[in-house]
Formats: C-alpha cells, sequence, structure tokens
C-alpha cells in the first residue's frame, strides 16, 4: 500500500519547479553545465561563452585528454606551484612554427624476452619491458635532448603537461617509464587499495619516503634528470620519469613505433631509453642494473621523414 501511494504521488504531479537559470544563486550546476554542452563559439568570445568554456573544461576539458600525450598532466589534477627560485619556462632554443621535417621508426628487442620473475604478486614478466608479438618494444622514450631551433611548445608558459602521473598498480608502479616537461613539474603518485611506503630517488641527493595511503596521493617536485620511484621494501616494480627541455619527445606504441614531428632541417642525436630491467630475490624483492640507452645520429630534411629504427640488447 505504501508503494502504491508513493507511485500515484509521484504520477499524480504535472508541475513541476522551473530550472533555475544558469549561473544565478539557485543554480546548482546543472545550468552551466547545460550551457557549456550546448554553446558555439564563433568569431569573438563573449563573456557567457567564455563562462561555459570554463565549465566545459571543469566538467571534462584539458584533464581528460589534452594537449601532447595525456592532457593537464594526464591525469585531471592540477600540479601545486613549487616555490622557485628561478622558473624555467622559456624554450632555450630558437621557436619557429611550420617546421615540416620528422623522424619515425621502430624499436625492437631482437633476442629471447628476459626471463619471468618471482614477485610479491606471484610469477610475470619482466615489469620494465614489454615485447610485442612482432619483437616491438612498448614504452620506451625517445627523444631528442638539444636542438637550436624547434616547435612552439603549447603550453610552455603552464606547469607541466606531458606525464606527471604514477599510478599503483598490485605490485608495481605504472608507467615504467615517462617524460615529464617542461621544468618546473610535479609528480602526483597515486595508491589503490593497499597502502604502502613509496621511495622516491632524485637525480642528485638522498631519497625520500612517503606513506602512500589506501586511495592516497604523494606529491613530489621533479628536478632535471631522472627520478626512480620504488617502495621501502623493494616489492613494488620501479618507475622512472625522465625530465627534458626539448620539445621532441614520444613513447613507443604497442608495436614499437615511434614519430618526432615539426623538426628543422639539420643533423640529430636521437636517444633511446629503456628502463633497466628487473631481477628478483627467491623472497620478491626487486633490484635493477642500469638502463638500456642508444644514441643514433640521424640527418632530417625539410617535407620527408628520416627512418631510424633501434634494436635493444639487454646485454
Amino acid at each position: 500500500m505504501l508503494v502504491a501511494w508513493v507511485v500515484l504521488a509521484a504520477c499524480g504531479s504535472s508541475q513541476r519547479a522551473p530550472l533555475a537559470k544558469a549561473g544565478d544563486e539557485h543554480d546548482d550546476g546543472a545550468g552551466l553545465l547545460a550551457r557549456a554542452s550546448s554553446s558555439l563559439a564563433l568569431g569573438d568570445t563573449d563573456e557567457a561563452t567564455a563562462e561555459a568554456r570554463i565549465v566545459a573544461v571543469e566538467f571534462g576539458g584539458n584533464s581528460y585528454g589534452g594537449a601532447a600525450y595525456g592532457g593537464t598532466a594526464y591525469g585531471g589534477w592540477t600540479p601545486p606551484q613549487w616555490a622557485y627560485n628561478a622558473p624555467n619556462r622559456i624554450p632555450h632554443y630558437s621557436v619557429i612554427a611550420g617546421l615540416t621535417g620528422a623522424i619515425e621508426g621502430t624499436v625492437t628487442w631482437p633476442g629471447a624476452p628476459p626471463p619471468k620473475l618471482t614477485t610479491a604478486c606471484g610469477v610475470v614478466d619482466n615489469p620494465s619491458l614489454h615485447i610485442a608479438s612482432d619483437r616491438g618494444v612498448r614504452g620506451v622514450l625517445v627523444f631528442i635532448d638539444k636542438v637550436a631551433i624547434g616547435r612552439p611548445l603549447p603550453y610552455y608558459s603552464r606547469p607541466a603537461t606531458v606525464g606527471g602521473v604514477i599510478v599503483k598498480h598490485g605490485c608495481a608502479l605504472t608507467p615504467s617509464a615517462q617524460i615529464v616537461m617542461p621544468l618546473p613539474a610535479a609528480l602526483a603518485i597515486n595508491g589503490d587499495g593497499t597502502r604502502a611506503r613509496v621511495r622516491v630517488t632524485p637525480p642528485s641527493g638522498a631519497a625520500k619516503t612517503s606513506e602512500l595511503e589506501e586511495a592516497g596521493r604523494v606529491m613530489v617536485e621533479l628536478a632535471p634528470g631522472i627520478t626512480r620511484i620504488d617502495s621501502e621494501d623493494g616489492k613494488l616494480a620501479a618507475a622512472w620519469v625522465v625530465t627534458i627541455e626539448s620539445p621532441y619527445y614520444a613513447i613507443t606504441d604497442d608495436t614499437g613505433h615511434f614519430r618526432l614531428d615539426e623538426l628543422a632541417a639539420g643533423t640529430y642525436d636521437v636517444t633511446f631509453w629503456q628502463p633497466p630491467l628487473a631481477t628478483a630475490t627467491p623472497t620478491g624483492v626487486l633490484s635493477y642494473g642500469a638502463p638500456l640507452v642508444a644514441h643514433r645520429t640521424v640527418k632530417v630534411e625539410p617535407g620527408k621523414p628520416a627512418h631510424l629504427s633501434v634494436a635493444l640488447s639487454g646485454r
């Protein structure tokens, strides 16, 4: 009887309160969101359209897939404003738009894959190396460290818009390698359902350990160079963060392919950076050697890509 009364009461009311106007004191957000999803900007932007664009970003704009490979720090968070003595946000090269040179190629693993490891989460493939069926290597960092002439950075006047997020998944910190640029930059380490003590080893100086709570977050200020993130007990597969000031960077895809676009004509030294392979003790403690680094020189001409492929080896 109670259920029937509730249904009749809901159906018997044909009058509904009018929706509040977008942006007034009674609007709970639905009005602004509706305006954002239906506004079309043509020519100059008026005040209402500007407000709508702000709401559109807050409800799914840059933080969900914008610039470079992943939006605003590819995670939907805003890095803190660290107190830098001398913010380094201006490119150290001559900026020219419309450059037409490119470099593309494939990174492969010609030999047998490294042996599986026994970890705290069971027997797994080496967490630092991801080999496809056609021998392509996924997740290799490819970059040009120094250039005299380069493309404009999309947001070089803002904090890092490339990289900047690590996530704990079981016994691994992922991704195993990433590029973060431009500096100054921050790194967010996000937890899962199990807490851990994460250890951050900067390019120079002592390592720092922090408590990563369940679904928690640890924020780290990044310095130029290579930063390693692992756990205090050594049982989490480590992650590496490479910070650079160059606008030319890529990560190989599932087939090992990469491409660097908008290059000026000239000769370049290209760096291929693969995280060090892991070894494990019988108790599941992981250790690492040196990263696998290859340098190749390639000449770039306007209007057509230069082809450059590399075979990595763990020996």
